[in-house]
């Protein structure tokens, strides 16, 4: 039940985590800015990859970043995350930064571990033996195994990226990557 909760607090800790973050942003270099948009162009590419392979609730998806990890999706928006919060790095480093990277990868852990196990709970009621096949091979978020092979084979559709709407992640990250650097640019 505790989880349920959890899940339901997400959105509006996401909202109100995002206001701090617009808070914090009051000056920042553009080397950081360099680095920011870096890792948000990688952890948008690591989604648009794996939005490509997922027929939710339909079939285990194993090709593409699915055959490495098997939440490749919150992979990429821990990336994208960490290449927001390093938009803060400005020496010096204030306390209120370190708290909140701090909070950002201790809600990001609860948050995500419990949707994971949610998620996981489904597709084994949903797609059965053969999840449970894919996720005794095939580690949770860090690559540690190397490519699994064996399990299927699936190629790249451009149609499931579109009817996963993976979009919205790139034009949101886009969205304030551009305020990021309107700020850099304008900030007194």
């Amino acid at each position: 039940m505790a989880a349920k909760s959890l899940l339901r607090l997400r959105v509006p800790f996401g909202f109100l985590f995002a206001a701090w973050y617009l808070w914090l942003i009051w000056n920042i270099h553009p080397r950081n800015l360099v680095l920011c948009t870096a890792l948000v162009t990688a952890g948008c590419a690591l989604r648009a990859w794996a939005a490509g392979y997922l027929f939710k609730g339909k079939r285990v998806a194993v090709g593409g970043p699915y055959a490495y990890v098997r939440n490749p999706l919150y992979v990429g928006s821990f990336i994208i995350g960490a290449g927001f919060c390093a938009a803060l790095l400005n020496p010096p480093v204030l306390p209120i930064v370190w708290l909140f990277f701090g909070i950002y990868i201790a809600g990001f852990i609860g948050m995500y571990v419990a949707k994971g196990r949610s998620e996981e709970d489904e597709l084994r009621r949903s797609l059965g033996a053969e999840y449970e096949t894919y996720r005794a091979q095939v580690p949770a978020f860090i690559p540690i195994r190397g490519h699994v092979k064996g399990l299927g084979v699936q190629h790249y559709s451009a149609d499931l990226y579109r009817r996963n709407r993976e979009y919205q992640c790139l034009w949101g990250s886009l969205a304030v990557l551009v305020l990021l650097y309107w700020r850099s640019l304008y900030a007194a």
